[in-house]
């Protein structure tokens, strides 16, 4: 990655666009290359600037922010994503997540959280803001659990064991193919395969019901 880190800025409302490009002005190794204010925007902009971070708005007027990560990641899949709403996240954060978000920010979070973010989405790793621990205690509430010693982990290969106790790390994909020295691709393949055994709809899912405190 460049030592720089190219933002773009996805959001219908210029005032809170403006006020992030204002707020990241000052630091050095952040550059805001474009700010768009619909989906139709946000891909080509994202396929002629090559973003390594995208705040991504949840609610735009042409899409659901969530549908587009998806079409992200399809230009390039290490762009880091990083999810933005002035509204109750409940019902989107594992949605995002399963889609491939790196992580969340309420409008209200300060900005170092949004300064963080975007620094950890560029290397592909996760974070949430402060503000958001009640909706994620929420959303695991809302999550069915499982006891993690369950015979269906006992069904998981070496290898997907190996890749499922990195996944309940919080580790991303690419993290993951880092450390275990496969490709990304493979460690796709192999979460697939882990989501079907534990029968779980997301790598979320997995974190909230197999996570040890």
């Amino acid at each position: 990655m460049d030592s720089v880190i190219k933002v773009l800025v996805v959001d219908d409302h210029k005032l809170f666009a403006l006020g992030v490009l204002a707020l990241l002005s000052s630091e050095p190794d952040i550059v805001v290359t474009d700010v768009a204010s619909n989906a139709e925007e946000c891909l080509r902009m994202a396929e002629i600037v090559s973003p390594h971070t995208v705040l991504l708005d949840i609610n735009l007027p042409d899409s659901c922010g969530v549908d587009m990560i998806s079409k992200i990641k399809q230009i390039d899949p290490d762009i880091g994503i990083v999810m933005l709403t002035g509204l109750s996240p409940l019902g989107h954060i594992d949605a995002s997540l399963a889609q491939g978000a790196s992580g969340f920010l309420l409008k209200d979070c300060t900005k170092e959280e949004m300064i963080t973010a975007i620094r950890k989405a560029a290397k592909g790793e996760g974070y949430f803001s402060q503000s958001m621990a009640p909706y994620l205690k929420e959303e695991l509430v809302r999550t069915p659990q499982q006891d993690p010693h369950d015979d269906k982990v006992a069904s998981l290969t070496l290898r997907e064991l190996e890749v499922f106790n990195l996944v309940v790390t919080g580790l991303r994909s690419k993290e993951i193919a880092e450390k275990l020295e496969i490709t990304k691709r493979t460690v796709d393949f192999h979460i697939g395969n882990i989501l079907l055994k534990l029968e779980a709809k997301s790598r979320l899912e997995i974190v909230l019901n197999y996570k040890k405190d």
